[in-house]
């Protein structure tokens, strides 16, 4: 008797399941941090890169680090919310190596307002790169990725979505929990549209990392470490071995999950 038909093919256990040769990879705020981190985790793995940033000579210093690591880089120096960006992703992926096969939205902004001291504009702009940006840019590439029958999309969600503050700073940083949250969300509804067509959509939600953006209050973030049940703050880099998880083969048969990276900080189902 014959078995059901499959929409995904088994993963190969005979060769290894993380390699990720002849892929093709975009990576927004790539320049440096977590996007620089996961950037590079992926060229050791065997894929070429497109490298998104708003900064352009942390941009050029990354491809630099992806060349010697013996992998092409691309670069595209945009900001995530402009109108063309996602467009330009697309197509130097396309002139990179004829498809996109991994897409991270990394590019975030952090915030600390609290419900009733927060404008429309810093609403506005916090939705506007956490939320709208990866929703437009994966709506493009996942275009591409259904056409090819295959693609994994992974999203930048925060574990503080998940509570109800981020540092207890300024404010209770209702726009970043919130969009986050969104964030995740969406990339569960995204992974259910794309499932039939051989495509994946996950998410890793990181815990307080010890990353240039919070250079400014980084005493204060150490202030966490002493309730992280790991012992250690994390760093960019304890996030590479789920991303390239979700990318690879290894993950094949995951789709619409969060993964919480974050030292056992918060514990969810």
């Amino acid at each position: 008797m014959k078995g059901p038909k499959l929409s995904l093919p088994f993963p190969d256990i005979s060769r290894n399941l993380f390699d990720l040769s002849g892929c093709v990879s975009a990576v927004t705020g790539a320049g440096r941090g977590i996007g620089l981190a996961l950037s590079k985790g992926l060229a050791y793995a065997g894929s070429d890169l497109v490298l998104v940033d708003l900064n352009a000579g942390h941009l050029e210093g990354a491809a630099e680090e992806i060349r010697a690591i013996g992998r092409k880089a691309s670069t595209v120096h945009a900001d995530v919310t402009a109108q063309d960006t996602p467009e330009r992703i697309v197509r130097a992926a396309l002139d990179m190596g004829g498809g996109i096969d991994v897409l991270i939205n990394n590019a975030g902004i952090m915030g600390y307002a609290d419900i009733i001291g927060i404008t429309d504009e810093e609403w506005d702009r916090m939705y506007g790169v956490n939320l709208r940006a990866p929703m437009r840019i994966m709506r493009a590439v996942l275009a591409e990725m259904v056409a090819a029958g295959r693609g994994s999309v992974i999203n930048i969600g925060s574990s503080w979505s998940s509570r109800a503050s981020v540092f207890n700073q300024d404010g209770g940083g209702v726009d970043y929990c919130s969009a986050k949250a969104a964030l995740q969300s969406l990339s569960r509804a995204a992974a259910q549209d794309a499932a039939p067509h051989g495509v994946r959509v996950n998410a890793i939600a990181p815990g307080a990392v010890d990353t240039p953006m919070h250079a400014h209050h980084r005493d204060y973030l150490f202030e966490y470490e002493k309730y992280i049940p790991l012992g250690r703050m994390e760093v960019a880099e304890d996030l590479v071995g789920p991303a390239v998880f979700l990318a690879s083969e290894a993950g094949a048969y995951v789709t619409g999950q969060t993964i919480h990276v974050n030292g056992g900080l918060l514990m969810v189902d």
